[in-house]
């Protein structure tokens, strides 16, 4: 019964025609997508372009920005000198401003003063000693030096001359409202208007290259003295207030002083060249009026 039947193994040969339906006899694989070599070498030269232009662009910002702060700097510095300058000289004794240079200023300028911590009038002759002043409101101790019209800055300075305009306390009675003090080496000046200062020790501003300090708290000394290599005056170190000064030695100091006059009291003028490169600088002329009078 089933002898007519072929024996055909399971997935036998197929026919031509199926395999050809099955598999093409020109079969070929697709090829991926890409970016050829020249593309590449394109777009890292594009990219690169833009680069360099970003750099630069965020490097003159960076740049603007910095010189802006800079700028910013010397001025407020320049403003904080002047205000500090102004605010201590208003309160110097009369004629106790002086100047001195190192050879000719390009290196070093000093502009010193003597404060002075109290004022009063006094009664009488300040010859007389004692005699009697009326009391000030500061405190006054013993060994404080008194001016009593003191014209020129060695009458302040040279403490051992022989026309005294300066002296120093011996003793103090208190009393209100006036008091009776004496001194170690009599007066031998009156004042037209009976006018004493009381005086603190000396300060100075000194430039040294483009740097403003100050000195304080050290002892008068008849001749002007100018920081040592250590920046000291009389063992007193130098305090910075401030940089970037960029005078020109040979065309602008930076400290003027004019004695008083009829017509005007004494001026101390400040011409200051701030920057901080040798192009760009920012200039400020000030005037400082001394308001005090001997």
């Amino acid at each position: 019964m089933f002898s007519n039947l072929k024996k055909t193994p399971v997935g036998g040969d197929l026919s031509a025609q199926s395999r050809a339906q099955i598999l093409p006899s020109n079969t070929e694989f697709t090829k991926s997508g890409g970016f050829t070599l020249v593309e590449l070498i394109l777009v890292i030269i594009i990219l690169g372009i833009v680069s360099i232009g970003t750099v630069q662009y965020l490097s003159l910002g960076a740049q603007i920005y910095a010189e802006a702060t800079e700028r910013d700097e010397a001025v407020a510095q320049s403003r904080f000198m002047l205000a500090r300058l102004t605010r201590e000289l208003r309160h110097a004794t009369p004629n106790s401003v002086r100047l001195k240079c190192s050879t000719d200023c390009s290196a070093q300028q000093c502009l010193e003063f003597v404060p002075f911590k109290a004022s009063s009038i006094y009664t009488g002759n300040i010859t007389d000693d004692p005699f009697t002043v009326v009391s000030p409101q500061n405190n006054v101790v013993v060994g404080d030096w008194l001016s009593v019209y003191a014209l020129t800055a060695d009458d302040v300075y040279n403490r051992t001359k022989a026309d005294k305009r300066v002296a120093e306390l011996k003793t103090i009675t208190a009393g209100n409202p006036t008091s009776t003090w004496a001194v170690n080496t009599g007066l031998t000046i009156e004042s037209p208007t009976k006018r004493l200062f009381v005086m603190d020790s000396p300060v100075s501003f000194c430039v040294n290259d483009t740097k403003l300090y100050r000195f304080a708290g050290y002892t008068a000394q008849t001749a002007q003295s100018m920081p040592n290599s250590s920046n000291e005056i009389g063992g007193e170190t130098g305090i910075l207030l401030g940089q970037f000064i960029q005078n020109s030695a040979s065309s602008t100091v930076f400290f003027n002083y004019n004695t008083a006059s009829l017509t005007r009291n004494s001026v101390v003028n400040i011409r200051s060249e701030m920057g901080f490169n040798s192009t760009e600088t920012v200039s400020f002329n000030h005037e400082i009026h001394l308001p005090n009078v001997p």
